[in-house]
């Protein structure tokens, strides 16, 4: 698999400027990348430094710059094989983070947005056919159960960054660490039994609703599916809805950008 190494070049410059411009605010540790004092920083809304930084600490490790090649292919949303400009481009936070307008769809976090035309996320969601964070049944229940604990090696009642992102057996690392990130729910760095169930009836929940809708079952969703799915009346308001599902503003759905955003208006 070729990788073009114009646009790395180009994220990688950009980089550099804004590392330049914000001298006084971000300190480098071990020679390597910003503080994780200023997570907040600038120069983190880089999808190349999200990608790398695995588990999320703001530093990036020895193994994390040996696993480099896997994590920035994550960002390969297409899956062409290629991480173009855009791919590589961070996405900037401005304006109000409480109400998000249509046709505001780049330049804010949009897992923040809390409605969108007159309507709230949650109601969004209960549109598209989500139940809430209903009890799961008791053979679910103690299937997840068995799950968790496999997962916590030191039997003490947690998922450690260690034991969830470091030593997973299923997906990439940085979709695990997306995982962790997102069940972590009090953020002590840890994911508790109940944390981990919660995530699972959320997840589990959107992504039914997220095959239903695929038609095609190629795991990605087209604006055509999204609004021919019925779920909504109004075809304008449901194109508002992928969009901002749509967070890269590619013009395609995929299941990992669906469950970010899914998961962070579930919880709100």
């Amino acid at each position: 698999m070729n990788i073009s190494l114009r646009p790395f070049i180009f994220a990688l410059a950009t980089i550099s400027a804004f590392g330049i411009a914000q001298a006084q605010e971000v300190k480098l540790k071990e020679q390597i990348l910003p503080s994780p004092k200023n997570p907040k920083s600038i120069t983190w809304q880089s999808p190349v430094l999200n990608a790398l930084d695995v588990n999320s600490d703001h530093i990036i490790s020895q193994q994390e710059l040996k696993e480099a090649t896997g994590s920035l292919l994550t960002l390969d949303k297409n899956g062409d094989g290629v991480l173009t400009t855009r791919e590589l481009t961070p996405v900037f936070e401005s304006g109000s983070k409480d109400t998000i307008h249509d046709g505001a769809f780049r330049g804010e976090l949009v897992a923040e947005r809390t409605e969108i035309s007159g309507r709230s996320t949650r109601e969004i969601l209960k549109l598209l056919g989500s139940k809430g964070m209903l009890e799961p049944g008791k053979d679910e229940l103690q299937n997840y159960r068995k799950l968790f604990s496999f997962t916590d090696r030191n039997k003490d009642g947690r998922h450690s960054a260690v034991e969830y992102i470091d030593n997973g057996r299923y997906l990439t690392p940085s979709s695990r660490a997306d995982i962790f990130k997102a069940s972590d729910s009090n953020l002590d760095g840890f994911v508790s039994e109940k944390e981990y169930i919660e995530n699972r009836v959320i997840t589990d929940e959107a992504k039914a609703i997220f095959l239903s809708i695929d038609l095609d079952r190629d795991r990605k969703l087209t604006a055509k599916e999204f609004t021919g799915s019925g779920k909504f009346k109004d075809e304008k308001f449901a194109l508002a809805v992928y969009s901002a599902f749509d967070a890269n503003s590619d013009g395609e759905l995929i299941l990992p950008e669906y469950l970010r955003v899914w998961g962070e208006w579930a919880r709100k």
